[in-house]
Parts: C-alpha cells; structure tokens; sequence
C-alpha cells in the first residue's frame, strides 16, 4: 500500500550498499494498531474481531509486497492493452479484460480491508489521512463506474488506471528520496514557472498585436473572376485592358494556391483589383494575391498562430523549446516583417538560455543540498572500506606468493607481470579497434580476408593472454580483478563468434555480427593506462547509483505517459487527406475484418452503376476499382461490429499513418522518448489535436515540461554534483600543471627596463603608461640583435621600438582591426561580379563600393604588414627568447598576413583560382585579435584556455565512444541503407506493393535493369492476359522494357463522366481505358520470359501480339539505385559523422526509421522490417548525448569551479571592475535606503499627498495594471466592432487614470521629488506615449499599433512584486549578478559569431538552394543571414541538415554554353567548366566536403557545446551564491540597522552624508558596525 501504517522503520546501511527499509514485525496486537483511530466507520472498535482480522492482514509484512506483485501484474496487463480493431476478440483481448476484472476486485478488497482497519476518513491515522491512499481510492470508484447501467465503455476510467504504476515508488527508497527531492524544489520550481508566465505574458501580448491574422494568407490566383477583370492583378493599377477599375472581387471567390507552401504579406485580396503592395514580407508575384487559405493546408495545419493569447502562447513554448522556433520564426517574417526575427532572437536568449537554465540550477542546487548531508557518512564508510580493502589486499599479497614448484606457473607469472607484455596487449587492443574499423562497403574480398585474418590472430593472442594470466596468478587471484572478468567475458565471446563463422553457411553474418562488435570493449581496458578515461568513466560510475533510481522514475513517468498515449492516441495518427477527397476515409470495408490492416486502408464511396468499373476522381486524380462489399463492419467509436447488407467502395491506396505513433507500447515507448529528446515533439503534438482535439496539447506540453525540463535536468544536475565531488588531490595538482603550461598570449611589452622579466609577470600583458609617466620607461631592453642585422643600439630599430611601444600604436590597431572588420562583413558574395549568379556587371553604386572596399582592403593589408615588419624588426623574428614568432598571437598575425599577401603575387584561373579565393577566407580570423585586448573578452578567453585540456579529453571520451558505437554500426548497417527511387524524387523510397510487386522483389538488379527504365499499368479484368498476376490491392503490375525502349500506349477509350456521391460539385470517370504495346527490343530482349509467353499466347485469340489493356493510366519512370544523400554507415568516418548527428539530437528520427526498414543488402528497404533496431539509436542517445554530451557541461562547470576556487571564490568570468561592481550591487541590495519624502505645506497638496502614499492607493493601481493587461491580453484576430470598441474604450479609461495618476504625483511631489524617482519617470514616460498614441488614433486614420505596444512596458510595474517575493527575488538578482559575466561571455560568442559569418560568406555564400535547409532566410549571402543562419545552429535546429545543404556536389555548377547561351546546371566533377572563361559559370557547390564538416562541427561544438555551456556556469554560479546563507559577521539586521540610522541623516535617498555625521552613525550602531554598548 502507499503508507507505512505504524510500521517502525530502521534505516540501516551496508558495505557498499544502498540504505535499505528494514521493516522489524510488530509482536502485539496493540504495537500493530499504533497510530490508528479507536473507531473505524464509527461501529468498529479495536477489538472487534472483523477489525481485528483486517489490522492482521493489512499489517503484515506479506501484504505490501502481495500488493506491489499485483501492481506490476496490472502495469503488465495493462502494457498489453490496444486499440486496434477487434483487439477484444483476440486471446490477448480476452486476458486483457478479464484480468482488469481481476485487478478491480483485488483491490476492492484491498480498499475494503484498509477501511476496515484504519477507518475511512476525517480521523488522524484514516485511510484517506494519506495522499497515496486518496489516490487509490479514486483509481479503484472510477473503475467501478462501468458497473452502473448506462456507463458501457466510459473512457476516463481507462485513463485514469495509468497513475496505478504510481504507487510503485513507496516501495523503492532511492526513488522516494529523489522525489522527495523534486517535491521540496517545487516552491523554487513554481517561482521559476511564474519568471517564464511573465516572459510569456510579454512576449504573447506583443505577438498578440504584430502577428494576430497574419499566419494564414497564401498566394493564390482569383479562378473565377467576373468578366472583363480577368487581367486583374497583373498589372500594378486597375483600369488596363480586361481589368476595369470597377471590378471587385466575386460573392463567393474561389483561389488557387497551387503547390504553395510559403505565407505572404502582401498584395493582400482586399486590394483587388489593384495589385497592390506587397508588405513587409514575401510579397506575391504578379497575377496573385495574399488570400486566406483553409486551416488544413497551412503549416501545422493552423495551429500555429498568435490570433489570441492562448495560441500565442503554445506557439511561444515550442519557440522556447527549441524545436521548430525558426519554422515559426521564417513563417512570420514571410507574412509580418522581415525583421521579427529580433523578437524571436530575444525570445530564445531569456526563455530558452536563461529561465530553462534557471530550473536547472534550482534542481542542482536542491539536490546537492540534499546530498550534502549524507555525503559526510557516505565518505566516513567509504575511508572504512577502502582501509579494509587495503587491509585484505595486503594480507592476500602475504598469503598468496608465487611459490609454485611448476616452472610454467612461475613463467606465466613472470611473464603476466612484465610491464612490457602489458604494452604489448594495449597496442594490439589499438590494432584490433583499427582494423575493425577499417571495415567498408564494397571492400575488395582480399582485403577482408586479410582483416579476418588478424583479427583472427588477435583473438589468439587475447586467449593466450588470458591464459597465461590464469596459469600465473590461479583463478582466485584472476578473477579478484574486475578488468581480467572483463576481459575474460569478452575473449570467450570472441571464441563462440570464431566458432559459429566457422559453423555458419553464411560465414558470420546476419546477428553474428553483433557477436563481433563485444571485441570493442577491449578499448576500455586503455583506462589502466589512460588516466583521464580512467577518471571520466569513473565518475560515470559513480553517477550509475543515482541515475539508477532517476532513471527508474524516468521510465516509470514514460510507462505512465505511454499507457496514458495509448489509450488517447492509439491507432489515432492515421490519415487520408494525401488522397485530396473530402470523403476518403480509412476502413474496413464490410465482410473483411480479417483482411483489412491494422491501420485501415484508405476508401471513397462510388456509385452502385460503377460496379467493376475503374473509377477516377477528378479533384484527386486518384481511382480504383468500383467494389461491393457486405458484412460485420467495425464501427471504431462504438468498437463493436455491425451488419452492413451492404456498400460500395472504391480502394484509393494505403492510408498515411505517422512514423511517431501510440499504437502499442513499444511504440509508444518509443515515441515518448523521441519527445523527450525535443525532437519534432511539436509535430506529435499537431497530429495529435488534429486527430483528436486540441486540449490533447495539455498532455505533450506536461510531458515536456515535467520529462525534458525537470526530470532530465535532474540528471544532468547528479552528473555535475558527481563532477564536483570527483575532484581530489591528483586533479588539483594536474590542475596546476595545466594552468601553468597555458600562458597568456606574450607580446613585446612583456618586456621591461631592465631586460630581465618578471617571474609574477610572465605572459600577461603590461597596460599602457599612465599620463604623465616618462615614455622610455616602457620600451623593451634591446640586448640582442635583431634579424642578425639590427643591433641593440641600432638607431633605425630604436626608432620603430618607440613607435611600437607608443600608447596610442595599439588603440591605432585596435581601430584597424575594427574597421577591417566592417569591411569583412560588408564584402559578401552581393557584391560579387559572378556570372549568372549575380549580374555581369554590378550596378553603379555597387561597383563603386566594391572597388572601394578592395582599395580600402588593401590599405589595411598594407598597415598589418607594416606593423608586422616593424614588430620584427624591434623583436627579432624567431631564433631567440621573445622575438616576434614566440607568441601564439603574434603567429596568428603573420599567418593572416602572409594568406593575404598570396593572392597579390599569385594568378590563376578556374578550380585554381578557386583555391585563391579560399584563402581570403581566412581573413576572417583578423578580429580574434580583439580577444586579447579587450578585458572583458580576455578573461573567458583565459578561462577557456585553460579549460581546453579537460574538454580535450572529453572530446578523446566521446570519440572514443562514438568508434564503438560506430563500429557497432558499420556491423550492423553497413551497405543495407542503398535504396530504389524515383529519378524525379530521389529522396522518396519506392514502395514495392505500388509498382504491382512483392516487397523483396524489388532489389538493386531490378532497380538497375534496364539503365532504370520501367513500366506499369493495371490490367483489365477478361481481356488482359496478365490480369490475376498484378497485385490485389494496388490492382498494378510491372512489365519490363528494354534500354532505350518504350511501351507504345493509346487511350482507346475516353471513359464516362459521373458525379461521386459525396459531393455534387466534383467530377469523375469510369471505363476509361489504354492499349499499350511493347517496343521491338523489349519483345527481343524479354520474350522468353513468362509474362511475353502469355502475352504471345493470348494473341491466338484475337488479341494483338503482346498488347496490353490498362483500366488506370500507363507510366513509364526511371529508377536509381542510391544511398542517402545525409548519412549512412558505409565506412567509419561517415559512421562516426552519422553518430554525432545523432548525439546532438537533430534528424536523428530519419536515421532511425531508415534502420528500421532496412532488409539485407541490395533489397530494397520495408516499413518496419525491424523495429528493434530503434534501441541501437536509444541506447547511442542515451551514452552519446544524455551521458556523453554532457560531459562537456560537467567538465566544463568542475573546471571553472577549481579555477574558482584558486582564485578564492572569485568568479574566473569578470574583471577586477566588474568584481567590484557586482560586490557593491549586492551590498546595496542589503544597505538600500528608502526616500523619506516631505509632506507638503499645502492642504490640498497635502491631501493628495497623504492619498497617493497610502498602500490602498498602491494596491489600486497594482491592480488597474493587472487590468490592464489582462484587457490587452484579450486583444485576438477577427474581433468584432463592437468588442473591438470596448477594448479601445477600456484602454482610454486606464490611459485616462494612469494621467491622473501622474498628475496626482506631480502635484504631490513636485517635479524634483517626481523624477527623482526612477519607476516615476517611467510611468510619466509610458504615460505620454499613450497620450500620444491616443491623440494620433483619434485625430488621424494612421493606425497606432506599434504606439500601442508601448502599454505593454506598463506590466514591469509587477517588478515592484520581487522585494515581497523571495523566490523571484532571487531569482531576479540571479540575472543582475550574471549580467557583467553573461555580458564577457556573450561577447565572445559574438566575436566567434562574427569570424564564422565572414568564414561562411567566404566559403558558402553561393551555395545553390535546395529543397533542404538553405534557403533566402537561412544563408550565408548576407552578413545578418549568416548570424541568424549561426544563431539557429546554437540552438541545434537542423545544423546537420545546413552542412549537408553545403556540401552539395550534384548539378550545382551554373554553366551557359557560349554558343547558345543555354544554361544548364553541371556536376561539381564535370570536365566542361573548370577550363571555361570565368564569366561562363558560377560554381555554387561546396568549396570542399571535409571542409565543410570541419566548419559546422567546429562551430556546433565550440558554441552549442562549450560557449553555452558557460553560460550555464555563470547561472549556476550565481544562483548557488545567491541562495545560500552564508555565516558572514555583518548580518542582514545589522544592515538593516545601520539603512535605518543612514535614512535620518539623509532623508532624500542621495547615499551622501556629511563627513562630520559619520561619529553619529558609529555610535547608533551596535558592534561589529558601530560601538554602541
């Protein structure tokens, strides 16, 4: 049960063991009824004998754990439930139901005899005094709700039986103690909850009023214009020929918006017959305009939208969640503004960066509370145990010496004991993991013969290894090691694999080779060796007992969500709208219960006179054959069969059912999981209120809030608390090391007078001489000779060392670089002069601007050179101690210097010139020499500098992990993802049962037939010799035609119209028909064939020579054999790459699914063909992103932390200054003091002075603002006029009395007193701004939306909330004290940012547009598109999909034949181009493939990974500080005290006193202050 009922309870703790419940059984009667009311139901006594016996039954030790059994039996049975048609008449349906009989009754009486024993309600002790019990109580009254007449199948029960599982946690302790955890951080939680309510208050109302109505125009073409305006639209005015200025748009207008997908802002229909403008957004091509399409056609079928506050909002939390926020973000600027992306930009950053990381820190910071305290005897028993074990170590080593007689014993142990036999095995282990990972498609065979080989040959030796290990120490002492069982379990795994190859007929394949991947897990032996594996796989480890239990309540909280989804969503994601009728629906026709599919197929309605004719619909273009059914027909609400006499029907095709889907547990399993991981949860989301209603949003939005954002957080935080408690002495020395090998950039000033340096100096950089200081006293000791050329005293060297050495040389640089800067980003591919790509010719003002800007290049060029030669010249060059090349920054400089000086000396042309011009890429890295000058910036570059070697090494850790996986992958996928497509949709895999064959017909010989040349048709029932072969439900059937052939086809019949019973306005055909006849060469080349015979056969009776008879229409299409263009597991490098896609957690579900309908190699794939290939990419999540990934926080936080505490508790990302200023910050949070305002001398001054300083004045205003808001909240799309009025009138009268308001104050205050205050000067500000805007929208038709948003600045008067709210006050000064820190890192992010942009213009700014990622908002043709482009791929959306988009090398080089002037696009490895004349072509392909992975990777890592992840440092840093209660000897109440004594002498709040006052202050305060008493 869920109490413990009077049970004493005994924690105790065992060696190396959890504390675990220790239930001592009660002895008496009267110790089983402790804690119980003297009277149970008011009659029962405590010795009553039916009390009596349900005391003794519900206390015994027996009973929970019956009770637990029946639990996980009823989860069991509950997992087995479906929603699949006549699932109840299964067997499995059968157990299902009569076990929930079961269930029910047992606890029932479970229920019966807890009431019996401990009473029912109102007394201490009763069973519903716990909040278990309350819970079982309504589990078990819902369930028997079905009993009561009426109630045959009520849906809630069977919901409602999902919390079951629940009561599980009362039986496991660590799972209690975590959720005792959660439940303590919910007040800090709900403080975070209401800081993201607010954000999203803000952000709604502000999308309320930009955005309402904007999200559902399209561009589409007028179909039914009235006479004489059919031209409307084309022209930019009415009043051309065919569009008079009198026509207007039709009562009823009918649009046609074709394939469009895009949003539009303009020309909106209203300005028929006009063209127009076209907005602020994607404007509509002439002849269309901006019309409202039909919710099911726009993107997410609608549901996205910010029409009212409530959809704003669910719009806003899938913005925060990352997960297709610039989707939305592309769809606004398309129909709003191209420039809403700040608003979306700004979103991401406080949702998304901060108020996410703050439930992160609140769950970290409880949690490590929580485990401080056990901690302390955690680590005491820990000190026992390790004394005992060295103990027992040392006594075995006494007990156990090599004293064998047998000379091969005392070999072996020579042997097993020689350093250098330990040597030998790790470098075969590398060997070993090489050569598997040499694996690859198409390998020649003498090649993998080679590898088995070796691989044979190191099996031996790990065996003979092995054995040597076990002669030389004895069992006992072998298996005393943890690694030697481990090595042990895998050599014998080896054996059976070499084994079953050489017993298989298929020499190993197929599962064997999973067998051959556990030969991997000798890399982990590395870690004796290996001492930062050893160390990271060590915390991992010690993360595993904690995770244990979290992960327990993880799978529990999915086996919740899952059960809840299936019986919400079960079989729900299923759909027919692909087939564009309004009446095709999925069923089961009548009679075919047992032939119709799990997830029905798709069906029209046709007419009875159509009976076995082929039917088309011409809305559709789809068809079938006209069929009559009768029978049982499942009816899927009532879920019962029903006798239909009978129906007539037309199959239309398979119906579309979602990848994602709840279906059954496995699925359902697997779909909460993918939501978990973020990834197109939102799309999950919008089947599911488009299937079933929209408040299922409820259930998606709990499951992320409650999985993503507590329950992972909670992870990560034991990960880090792990991290933390990981470091010892080892690691700080190691600490120091590293901190003392990474110097600060040296640069010639870290010289001094007298030649010599500084030991406390070395490698900082010395700060420009103070005014008025002597200038010689910073120039460098020249005691050597420069270049061997220029001496110490060389006048020409001392004159360059007093330029260099000048204050104002480095600000002079500093400008340079800035400017250089500027021009980098204004030199973009716009600017360039390629042809077709961009004009021949530039107009005017460009071309001026671009020489400008090549001119001006060259300057700066020039000036960096310069200042290079004279920094050599003063320095030296490289040969000794502090000469110009011995600094990391100063190599930089000349590496940028000399990559811009090779294109002045170098000409070339084509693919040549191409690798010219990559070089001036590297011009981009100019502006990380700013990293060294600004303070700011160089304090997180320092910080990361030394970071490196620990990140470095979990970089080495996750390559390491992603090699098994990824030869686990090349094992098991290898050369199985090749699929057979379209040549017209290469991305589409052919479905096999649509071409008219078997699944495992269609491979890649039949693909490749023919040079993919192939036909279909649907042959006639009685007059097709092949009708009977084709398949039954598609009704095709595919026939070969030979390379360079064709089927001859004519349509011998036109067919007869008919009207579709469901909708009179549609049109369709029947009897419709084609002759087709094959080419000479097919006849040659397939005529022996059977389908040929009998097609030669059928021509004795009348029929033409292999004519053919088709009821749908004949095609011919071309096929190709290929692999997927983004990923596959081919060989080890694109394995790896896959796996680190995966791991990042964007596109992995494409991946995924392909695995799962993967056959064997050369078939092609079929849906869900091994769908338990799904846990190999759970489990690659789990270790290479949930673990792996987080590494990267976890090392990164703990290093900073050392760092922190070396610099005794000063934070590693501020300067002095901004150490200084938050100290003072918080100081005056405590020491603030209050303005005492003066009552005024006037009475009628002072009236109102004494009504607007009363609380009940200031709770009234509090509230008109909360008013206020709520009434601009209320603000939606497609207001009436009348609703529209009352909110304009309800602004007025709340304008009119925030005017009074002000006036009041001013009045009372005076003007000095007024503005002194800040909050009055905002108000007055806000206050005015809607005068103004209210004075326009009266007076003029100018419309004053953006005047209006103004209002919304109003709602930061809440603030004025934080002083009365301590969590939110914390929380609050988390974000003011993170500020300086956020603002250093931020600044580095940028200036990473902005070398990427120009990296990226450089490299990818031409990139041809695909149907992919790239495209006109995300690119890199423009320097604001590249930083949004780069600031998307921080928050991971599709960042793969944008590199593969850049790594194009198929038809993307624009080339025009100089004789016909045709363009054609060209393969990047043509021949034809690279030797054309240059105005020929444009290459927009990817400048090189490695390259571009090495691009987007560097900056997924460096920004997504390590810059973000320090930004969570800097809020779990200033969280921690902020929320604990440190012991300091200035408490709160002597400052208190002392804001007390300052506000007599200084009433108006100005933080000044006179001096002479001080004494006074001193002795009103009591010590350690003052020196009162």
């Amino acid at each position: 049960g869920g109490d413990n009922m009077g049970k004493e309870v005994e924690v105790v703790k065992g060696k190396g063991e959890e504390a675990a419940a220790v239930v001592a059984p009660p002895q008496t009667y009267e110790e089983l009824t402790m804690g119980l009311p003297p009277k149970s139901l008011w009659v029962l006594g405590l010795n009553n004998p039916l009390r009596k016996a349900a005391v003794k039954i519900v206390k015994h030790r027996l009973f929970d754990k019956t009770i637990l059994f029946l639990i996980l039996g009823n989860c069991l049975f509950l997992a087995m439930d479906s929603k699949a048609a006549n699932f109840e008449k299964t067997p499995m349906g059968w157990a299902v139901y009569y076990s929930e009989e079961i269930f029910n009754w047992c606890f029932c009486l479970e229920l019966v005899l807890k009431v019996v024993a401990m009473g029912f309600a109102w007394d201490e002790g009763s069973y519903l005094s716990d909040a278990w019990n309350k819970m079982d109580f309504m589990v078990v009254f819902l369930g028997l709700l079905k009993y009561i007449p009426g109630v045959e199948n009520f849906s809630g029960v069977r919901t409602v039986r999902v919390l079951r599982p629940l009561r599980t946690i009362t039986g496991v302790e660590g799972m209690r103690v975590l959720v005792v955890t959660l439940l303590k951080s919910l007040p800090m939680l709900f403080d975070v909850l209401i800081l993201v309510f607010f954000l999203f208050f803000i952000f709604g109302i502000v999308g309320v009023q930009l955005f309402a109505g904007s999200l559902r125009h399209k561009c589409g073409e007028l179909v039914n214009p009235d006479p004489g305006c059919e031209t409307c639209g084309m022209q930019i005015f009415a009043g051309f020929a065919n569009c008079s200025a009198a026509c207007a748009l039709p009562a009823v207008p009918v649009w046609d918006f074709g394939d469009e997908s895009d949003l539009c802002s303009g020309p909106m229909q209203t300005s028929y017959p006009a063209h127009g403008t076209g907005g602020n957004g994607r404007k509509c091509p002439i002849g269309q305009y901006c019309a409202v399409e039909s919710k099911e056609n726009l993107p997410n079928f609608g549901f996205t939208s910010f029409d009212n506050i409530m959809w704003a909002w669910l719009t806003i939390f899938q913005c925060i969640s990352m997960e297709g926020w610039t989707a939305i973000m592309y769809q606004v600027m398309d129909s709003a503004n191209r420039w809403v992306w700040i608003y979306f930009v700004i979103m991401i950053i406080f949702g998304s960066f901060f108020a996410v990381n703050l439930a992160l820190a609140v769950l970290y910071v409880y949690f490590t509370g929580e485990t401080e305290s056990s901690a302390e005897e955690a680590e005491e028993l820990t000190n026992k145990e390790q004394a005992a074990q060295q103990a027992k170590k040392e006594a075995s080593a006494d007990e156990v010496p090599v004293t064998s007689s047998y000379k091969v014993v005392q070999l072996c142990h020579k042997i097993a004991m020689m350093p250098s036999f330990e040597m030998t095995t790790m470098g075969l282990i590398v060997l070993n993991t090489v050569v598997m990972a040499s694996d690859h498609n198409t390998m020649p065979a003498g090649l993998r013969q080679a590898n088995e080989g070796i691989n044979f040959g190191l099996n031996a030796y790990f065996v003979l290894e092995m054995v040597i290990k076990v002669t030389g120490f004895g069992m006992r002492e072998y298996v005393k090691d943890s690694m030697n069982i481990f090595d042990g379990f895998v050599v014998v795994i080896s054996c059976i694999e070499v084994l079953m190859g050489f017993v298989s007929s298929t020499g190993g394949g197929g599962y064997l080779s999973v067998l051959r991947s556990f030969r991997l897990l000798r890399v982990f032996k590395l870690a004796r060796s290996w001492k930062q594996l050893n160390q990271i796989i060590t915390t991992m480890i010690k993360s595993l007992a904690s995770i244990s239990y979290l992960s327990l309540i993880l799978l529990l909280f999915m086996f919740i969500f899952a059960l809840l989804g299936m019986q919400l969503f079960g079989f729900e994601f299923v759909s027919c709208e692909g087939y564009g009728l309004e009446e095709s629906k999925m069923n089961c026709p009548a009679g075919w219960n047992d032939m119709c599919p799990k997830h029905f197929d798709c069906y029209a309605p046709c007419p009875a006179a159509q009976l076995g004719e082929w039917v088309t619909f011409d809305d559709s273009g789809f068809g079938g054959i006209c069929r009559q059914y009768s029978g049982d027909k499942w009816n899927r609400k009532k879920r019962k069969n029903e006798y239909v006499e009978s129906e007539h029907l037309t199959w239309l095709g398979r119906s579309d059912y979602a990848r994602h889907n709840f279906d059954d547990i496995y699925w359902s399993f697997i779909t909460i999981f993918q939501i978990l991981t973020g990834e197109n949860w939102n799309e999950v989301m919008y089947d599911g209120m488009r299937q079933v209603n929209i408040w299922t949003s409820i259930y998606f939005i709990l499951l992320v809030v409650v999985g993503n954002y507590i329950i992972l957080n909670l992870f990560l935080a034991i990960l880090l608390d792990n991290f933390g408690a990981g470091s010892d002495d080892d690691d700080d020395e190691e600490g120091e090391e590293e901190e003392a090998s990474v110097a600060s950039p040296i640069t010639y000033n870290t010289f001094v007078k007298d030649g010599e340096k500084d030991p406390g100096k070395e490698g900082e950089q010395v700060s420009s001489p103070k005014a008025g200081t002597r200038q010689e006293r910073q120039m460098p000791a020249l005691d050597h000779t420069s270049m061997f050329i220029f001496s110490p005293t060389n006048p020409l060297r001392l004159l360059c060392a007093k330029v260099v050495c000048h204050k104002y040389f480095e600000y002079i640089i500093i400008a340079l670089i800035c400017l250089s800067s500027i021009l980098l980003a204004m030199d973009g591919p716009k600017l360039s002069r390629d042809s077709p790509f961009y004009p021949d010719t530039l107009p005017d003002g460009k071309q001026k601007l671009k020489d400008a800007i090549d001119v001006i290049d060259l300057i700066f060029l020039g000036a960096f050179v310069i200042e290079m030669v004279l920094k050599v010249i003063v320095m030296g060059f490289a040969m000794h101690p502090g000469s110009y090349l011995r600094s990391a920054w100063n190599i930089l400089d000349f590496f940028i210097v000399i990559i811009g000086l090779i294109p002045l000396f170098v000409s070339g042309s084509g693919s040549s010139l191409d690798g010219l011009k990559a070089l001036r890429t590297f011009r981009a890295l100019r502006p990380i020499r700013m990293a060294s000058r600004a303070e700011g910036m160089k304090v997180v570059v320092n910080a990361l500098f030394q970071a490196i070697p620990g990140i470095a090494n979990v970089s080495l850790v996750c390559m390491l992990f992603y090699l098994i996986f990824g030869i686990l992958g090349l094992n098991l996928f290898m050369g199985k993802m090749y699929y057979c497509a379209d040549t017209s949709a290469v991305e589409d895999h052919l479905v096999p049962e649509q071409m008219g064959m078997a699944d495992r017909a269609m491979t890649k010989f039949w693909c490749n037939r023919d040079a993919g040349n192939h036909f279909y048709y649907c042959p006639k029932s009685g007059s097709d010799a092949l009708f009977g072969t084709q398949n039954r439900w598609t009704e095709a059937l595919d026939v070969p035609v030979a390379f360079g052939d064709t089927w001859s086809c004519t349509q011998t019949s036109a067919g007869f119209p008919f009207t579709p019973p469901f909708d009179n306005k549609a049109g369709g055909t029947f009897g419709v028909e084609w002759q087709c006849t094959p080419g000479n060469a097919t006849v040659t080349q397939y005529g022996g064939t059977p389908q040929f015979q009998r097609l030669r056969n059928a021509s004795l009776e009348g029929v033409a020579a292999y004519m053919v008879t088709s009821v749908c229409a004949p095609t011919s299409y071309e096929t190709i054999w290929t692999n997927p263009r983004d990923y596959n597991f081919d060989n080890i490098g694109q394995s790896v790459l896959t796996l680190f896609e995966v791991a990042t957690l964007e596109n992995w579900l494409g991946i995924m699914y392909h695995a799962v309908d993967m056959t064997e190699i050369d078939v092609q794939p079929v849906r869900n063909f091994n769908v338990f290939y799904c846990i190999y990419f759970v489990l690659v999540i789990v270790i290479g992103s949930f673990f792996v990934m987080n590494l990267f926080v976890g090392v990164t936080i703990d290093k900073f932390n050392e760092m922190k505490e070396k610099q005794e508790g000063k934070s590693v990302f501020l300067t002095s200054d901004q150490r200084n200023w938050v100290s003072i910050q918080k100081l005056l949070v405590d020491v603030r003091p209050t303005r005492k305002l003066t009552e005024p001398d006037s009475a009628l001054r002072r009236v109102i002075f004494k009504l607007i300083t009363t609380e009940a004045f200031d709770v009234f205003i509090l509230t008109l603002i909360i008013l206020n808001i709520l009434a601009m909240a209320m603000t939606h799309a497609d207001m009436t006029s009348d609703f529209a009025f009352a909110l304009v009138v309800l602004n007025t009268i709340f304008a009119a009395v925030f005017l009074v308001e002000a006036i009041l104050k001013l009045v009372a205050f005076l003007p000095k007193q007024y503005f002194a205050d800040a909050w009055n000067t905002f108000d007055f500000g806000v206050v005015c701004l809607s005068v103004v805007g209210f004075t326009i929208s009266v007076t003029s038709d100018f419309s004053p939306t953006y005047l209006n948003l103004l209002r919304v600045f109003r709602v930061a008067r809440i603030f004025r909330l934080i002083p009365k709210a301590k969590g939110l006050r914390t929380l609050f000064q988390t974000l003011l004290y993170s500020l300086p820190a956020l603002g250093n890192v931020g600044s580095v992010l940028f200036l990473f940012f902005f070398i990427f942009a120009v990296m990226g213009m450089n490299l990818f700014g031409k990139i041809k547009y695909t149907t992919g990622e790239i495209f006109r908002y995300a690119n890199f043709e423009e320097f604001h598109y590249a930083l949004l482009t780069l600031f998307r791929m921080t928050t991971g959306e599709a960042w793969n999909g944008l590199m593969h988009d850049c790594m194009i090398t198929r038809e993307c080089v624009l080339y025009r034949d100089p004789a016909t002037g045709v363009e054609t696009y060209l393969d990047q490895g043509d021949s034809t181009w690279p030797d054309a004349h240059e105005d020929l072509w444009t290459n927009q392909c990817t400048p090189n493939g490695v390259a571009t992975i090495l691009f987007f990777c560097c900056f997924v890592i460096l920004c997504a990974f390590v810059m973000l992840n320090l930004v969570i440092a800097v809020i779990l840093d200033n969280f921690q500080s902020n929320s604990l209660n440190e012991e300091v000897p200035v408490s709160k109440e002597h400052m208190q005290r002392f804001t007390e004594i300052w506000m007599q002498l200084d009433p108006y709040a100005t933080y000044y006193i006179s001096a002479s006052k001080l004494q006074l202050v001193v002795q009103a305060l009591d010590p350690p202050l003052g020196i009162m008493g």
